[in-house]
């Protein structure tokens, strides 16, 4: 499953890395948009395969942030 942007910002933490086991609702990155901080949160319980994103990157909205198995 591919974990995506829901708006345009700024990726200010990751709390998670590839190979890491997470579950529904575990916070993944935050990202701050609009002088606010988002939360990411997983959307399933899984695997992190793949992270697209460092600290500090800009994302848009739909841009993909990781993939989780």
């Amino acid at each position: 499953m591919e974990v995506k942007a829901r708006i345009p910002g700024k990726v200010i933490s990751l709390s998670v890395k590839e190979g890491d086991t997470v579950k529904t609702r575990a916070l993944l990155a935050v990202m701050e948009a609009m002088k606010m901080e988002q939360p990411v949160a997983s959307p399933v319980d899984g695997v992190v395969k793949k992270i697209n994103v460092n600290v500090g990157d800009k994302v848009k909205s739909g841009d993909v942030l990781m993939s989780i198995e």
